[in-house]
């Protein structure tokens, strides 16, 4: 390549004359505009530092160099990741956002917001220089068209193209909920809702997303944006609804979102219009139909009526067909314009969704024949598709039925415990999440895991510096031990070893101290050799400091927890009753947590006394526990319950009165298993 007018052109940007410097800059610009070799070219011969100096010294420099270097600045940009980072190790942000101010010319505005517009969209990009000083004020206020004052009609486009700019540059600085907080608090909710407004359709899509990426996970917001005014009177609920049913099927799509995203309310208008929009959008073609099964999983995800809906309304054989047909090229669903795997990936993920909650939407999956598909898709090269397809696996498996037949006739086993090794934590995750609930109280599968190595495996992932993975792995062993003979708990504590199960009982995450109590509730569940063994396995001392230690926790998840452990010990023998007598302070937790807010905790407490009180052979040694219980005061605790205002406790209250009374026949020792499911819509025992 003939490298000598490029170079220079470089060396041009040194001149003083400012006629010099733009032509120079045209050429550069000229050359580089969709040509990726080209930018390598100039980015080697160190043209970058040179366009930054032009904004550091703004005085001295002439308005036209710096709105041409601004535009070559946005194109390198636009050449990808490695070119946004080349721009940000020169300090290129900071000047790109002093020039948004409105004291500069309208262009240099234009030019600077359409640069920072592509370095944000680089998603490691820092953000953080946008929140400093005044540059987030200046951006707010360009969301109005009239702030820049436009005279003609060329000046009126030209300001609400800026505004387009302003509104998307907001959408890609929303990504934790600090940032959404203070955009939030600058004013963007009635500016943006008044962008909807303009009529000019690209600004509106860009106001809509940027308001969908401010409410994400944020129902505050949702709800603030309802009662947002814009100037022509109309609600931002009216107006997103009559942009959902605008011609443009991209309009079509972020109004969905959008709606999906900020409002919570007006389910009637969601099933009637916003859900079968998106279903219908499933026919359109290339990126609208790539996005729209992602849209439609977060619409219907925690929603068990929408859910139910999304069947009805068909959506299920047009995911399937995505699943199934999109790698094929021959296809009526190949589109050479769409990204093929992110639309399977947003397919299988809308699918997870649908059949999260209802087993209708499980058995319309099923029926489509398309599970087959799912287990392939876990060792697809895209870790999307591998995460996704773990999603919905996940969800299928909250079915007993298609667990014990379709996943199992599917050999689901054996992809989803490599995907506990994948090189992508986010699909571990997943895997390990969803092999929560295949490790239940299904005995081939639970053995099929355990003969791949799945114990080790989740030991390993217990011990991960993703402290999601390790609540799952912690979660997984937690299942993999529920009803379990005592030989597959033995096992997984050879490997585990309860010194590392003491550890996680006093993590840092409250959530891992709740799995690892739940763990060692089921281990200490259903027979007194297990009892016995968790004894062996801790030492009396320390099994009853680690109970102690946690009965004065404020954290009610982990109360409750720590007495289901104290009851499962209390249905042991002899022993295993005393060594809890023998605990003053542990007996006084108790008590107090008789009269607890919390129904579930006063049944767990009750479900202790009726253990502790329990005379199977009315032995001496059960009659000075009983004498010991009633001196504490626990007899007249019960007494005063006869009234509670839950029917589970006023049961249990019942039972314990009659142990505590002489000549009755005691009720049998009850041991509990804890939490099955990982999913958080599961029933908890």
């Amino acid at each position: 390549m003939n490298s000598l007018k490029h170079e220079q052109a470089v060396s041009e940007l040194d001149s003083s004359d400012p006629a010099v410097r733009v032509k120079a800059l045209r050429f550069i610009k000229n050359h580089i505009i969709g040509n990726k070799t080209k930018k390598d070219l100039y980015i080697r011969l160190h043209v970058i530092p040179k366009l930054v100096k032009f904004f550091k010294a703004k005085d001295t420099v002439d308005s036209q160099v710096q709105i041409q270097a601004a535009i070559v600045l946005g194109s390198f940009a636009y050449g990808g990741e490695e070119n946004v980072t080349e721009i940000v190790k020169h300090d290129a942000v900071k000047p790109l956002l002093e020039c948004i101010s409105l004291q500069n010319d309208p262009r240099l505005i234009e030019a600077a917001a359409r640069a920072l517009k592509a370095i944000y969209k680089c998603p490691t990009a820092d953000k953080n220089d946008i929140f400093v000083d005044y540059h987030l004020r200046d951006l707010i206020t360009l969301l109005n068209p009239d702030a820049l004052n436009p005279k003609t009609d060329r000046e009126r486009i030209a300001s609400i193209h800026t505004a387009e700019l302003a509104a998307t540059i907001i959408a890609r600085c929303c990504d934790t909920n600090e940032q959404q907080m203070q955009i939030a608090n600058a004013g963007a909710f009635p500016a943006l809702v008044n962008l909807l407004t303009c009529g000019f359709s690209k600004a509106q899509e860009a106001a809509l997303d940027a308001l969908a990426y401010l409410c994400r996970e944020n129902p505050e917001f949702g709800k603030a944006i309802v009662e947002t005014k814009s100037e022509t009177s109309d609600s931002p609920v009216k107006i997103m609804l009559n942009l959902i049913l605008d011609k443009s099927p991209t309009m079509r799509l972020i109004a969905a979102k959008c709606r999906a995203k900020a409002i919570g309310e007006y389910s009637d208008d969601v099933t009637l219009i916003v859900l079968p929009t998106l279903v219908k959008l499933l026919d359109e073609k290339g990126p609208v139909r790539e996005e729209a099964p992602h849209v439609l999983a977060y619409l219907i995800r925690d929603n068990e009526e929408l859910q139910k809906a999304a069947c009805d309304s068909d959506a299920v054989p047009k995911l399937a067909d995505f699943v199934t047909h999109v790698v094929d090229q021959e296809s009526l669903y190949y589109d050479p314009v769409g990204d093929g795997d992110k639309l399977k990936e947003n397919a299988l993920m809308a699918l997870a969704a649908i059949s999260s909650l209802t087993d209708d939407g499980r058995k319309l999956v099923v029926e489509a024949k398309i599970i087959p598909h799912i287990v392939a898709a876990m060792s697809h090269r895209s870790y999307g598709i591998r995460a996704a397809a773990c999603q919905c696996t996940r969800s299928l498996s909250r079915s007993i039925n298609i667990l014990r037949t379709s996943l199992v006739d599917a050999g689901i086993a054996t992809p989803l415990f490599k995907l506990l090794s994948d090189e992508s934590t986010d699909v571990q995750t997943t895997a390990c999440a969803t092999l929560c609930n295949l490790v239940l109280d299904f005995s081939p599968m639970k053995r099929m895991i355990m003969e791949l190595g799945g114990i080790e495996k989740l030991v390993e992932l217990v011990h991960s510096p993703d402290n999601t993975l390790r609540l799952n792995a912690i979660w997984a062993l937690k299942n993999l031990v529920y009803q379990a003979e005592s030989e597959i708990k033995e096992a997984v504590m050879k490997v585990l070893t309860y010194q590392t199960m003491e550890n996680l009982i006093s993590d840092q995450e409250t959530d891992i101290q709740e799995q690892a109590l739940n763990l060692l509730r089921n281990l200490a569940c259903t027979r007194q050799h297990d009892i016995e063994e968790v004894f062996k396995g801790l030492s009396e001392s320390r099994l009853m400091n680690v109970i102690e230690n946690k009965l004065h926790w404020w954290n009610e998840e982990i109360i409750k927890q720590v007495l289901y452990v104290i009851n499962n010990i209390a249905t042991g023998n002899e022993r295993h009753k005393s060594a809890i007598m023998n605990r003053a302070n542990i007996l006084k937790y108790i008590l107090t947590y008789m009269g607890h807010t919390n129904p579930e905790i006063r049944v767990v407490a009750m479900w202790v006394v009726i253990n502790l009180s329990w005379m199977e052979d009315k032995s001496a040694s059960s009659q000075v526990r009983v004498q010991k219980l009633r001196e504490m005061g626990f007899e007249e605790k019960v007494k005063s319950m006869t009234n509670d205002d839950n029917l589970d406790v006023r049961e249990r209250v019942k039972t314990a009165l009659n142990q505590f009374s002489q000549g009755t026949i005691p009720a049998k020792p009850l041991s509990i298993n804890s939490t099955r499911s990982r999913d958080k819509n599961s029933k908890r025992l």
